[in-house]
């Protein structure tokens, strides 16, 4: 009788990549909103659906991201790796992660499965040299922003917001939701929750100082000075379109006043939705 062989799967996750998709397309953020265990266990269950999971590696600049590099260590057969941003700080996951998956394949000769967490074009010539050996390669990303050509050339793709339990807005809903808002609120606001949703998408969490400072400019019509933006700041927390919090600094534990977008909030709803559109 033969001895079957275990089928193993590795996977190799673009933390980036994952994160802004989720935030883009879902107004979901990691940790705040998504845990950073749900994510790799969506990756993980699918790994275990495949065959057996191996261990997965992901990929990110975690000089930026050190507390969620933390949680990912403490997560059973996954382990973190470097992609230091490049003196510009643009983001070099890419061809890191690129030349990684190639090494394992020449390392990991036993292991044919590999899951590739990401849905940039510009892993699609590792995911041919992979077919070429021959690999099986799967693609776990988020659908809307996945290249189709990627899609085309792998075993299967799995989107990674299904596996979330996550869904689009409903573009008839959306259009319902905007008719019911008063159209001169909208444009007075959208300003204001698209900078705060933009320093969110960079930032671990937002300092209402450095925001006020950074990403309020006075062309945007908030105010001139800083007491008049705090000003028009609470206004938006009365109006419930922002949230004002104390966080302990990671540095010294010092608390920091912070500052968030209401995502719950129909306004800030509509206006992100519309974005995406």
């Amino acid at each position: 009788m033969t001895k079957m062989t275990k089928k193993l799967v590795a996977t190799f996750i673009d933390y980036e990549n994952v994160r802004r998709g989720l935030w883009r397309h879902f107004q979901k953020r990691i940790p705040q909103d998504i845990s950073v265990e749900d994510v790799l266990n969506a990756f993980s269950s699918l790994a275990d659906e495949i065959g057996t999971f191996y261990e997965g590696y992901v990929y990110g600049d975690w000089t930026l991201r050190q507390q969620d590099a933390r949680e990912i260590e403490k997560i059973q057969k996954f382990r973190i790796r470097m992609a230091l941003r490049s003196d510009s700080k643009k983001d070099r996951t890419d061809p890191v992660m690129n030349f990684a998956i190639d090494d394992f394949f020449r390392e990991k000769t036993t292991i044919d499965h590999i899951i590739i967490g990401a849905g940039d074009s510009d892993y699609c010539e590792v995911v041919r040299r992979g077919n070429r050996i021959p690999k099986n390669i799967y693609i776990c990303a988020i659908s809307l922003q996945t290249a189709p050509e990627l899609i085309s050339i792998a075993k299967a793709f799995y989107p990674v917001e299904q596996r979330l339990g996550l869904k689009p807005i409903d573009p008839n809903e959306l259009a319902e939701a905007m008719a019911k808002l008063d159209p001169e609120q909208i444009k007075k606001w959208t300003p204001l929750v698209h900078q705060l949703s933009v320093a969110e998408s960079r930032l671990p969490y937002v300092v209402r100082s450095h925001f006020i400072k950074q990403y309020l400019p006075p062309g945007l019509g908030y105010g001139d000075t800083f007491e008049q933006v705090m000003i028009t700041l609470i206004t938006a927390e009365g109006l419930g379109l922002i949230e004002f919090d104390r966080i302990p600094n990671p540095e010294d534990q010092r608390p920091v006043k912070t500052i968030r977008l209401k995502k719950e909030n129909g306004m800030v709803t509509a206006i992100l939705a519309s974005e995406q559109k």
